[in-house]
């Protein structure tokens, strides 16, 4: 579903000529996506790069200005850790519906914007990257209340629990 409302979107992407997109698919769904987005990709071969995946992905997360992802808990981590405000998509197929309620409570901090997949359309998807875009005191809220959210030291934290619990 995600493909497809990114594959939909590429003729709006024309609306942010200044904006540079990562469309990171999974190796699984990389080759049709990218032949679709070809297909509907015109005029924006320097501005949309589609990936199966990324080895480097610090280096592309501090270039991020929004992120649209899903949103389980180790990519959340890095998103908030680094201040990146993001557009997400929970999965709706993960045990107990965890993501729903990940994403949830980063859109009631004011650090993400929710999209449920069931609901997702290329033109909302579009519509919410625009307004990030375009919006820069929005953005810059989401992103100190995405700080906000992090635990950038968490590392730190851990091995000194662990150190208090084994008596070190």
């Amino acid at each position: 579903m995600v493909n497809e409302a990114m594959i939909g979107m590429v003729p709006f992407l024309k609306k942010l000529p200044d904006v540079h997109f990562v469309y990171i698919t999974g190796q699984q769904y990389y080759e049709n996506t990218r032949k679709a987005v070809l297909q509907s990709n015109s005029g924006l071969r320097n501005h949309l790069h589609v990936l199966p995946y990324v080895n480097n992905m610090p280096e592309v997360l501090a270039a991020t200005t929004v992120a649209v992802s899903r949103a389980g808990a180790s990519s959340l981590a890095e998103l908030t850790a680094l201040g990146i405000p993001s557009i997400l998509i929970p999965s709706p197929n993960v045990t107990n519906n965890h993501q729903e309620a990940n994403a949830r409570s980063l859109e009631q901090a004011g650090a993400a914007v929710m999209l449920l997949e069931s609901r997702l359309t290329a033109e909302k998807l579009f519509h919410e990257i625009e307004q990030l875009m375009l919006h820069d005191d929005k953005r810059k809220k989401m992103s100190g209340n995405a700080k906000a959210c992090g635990q950038p030291d968490s590392a730190m934290r851990i091995v000194a629990e662990m150190k208090r619990l084994t008596g070190e």
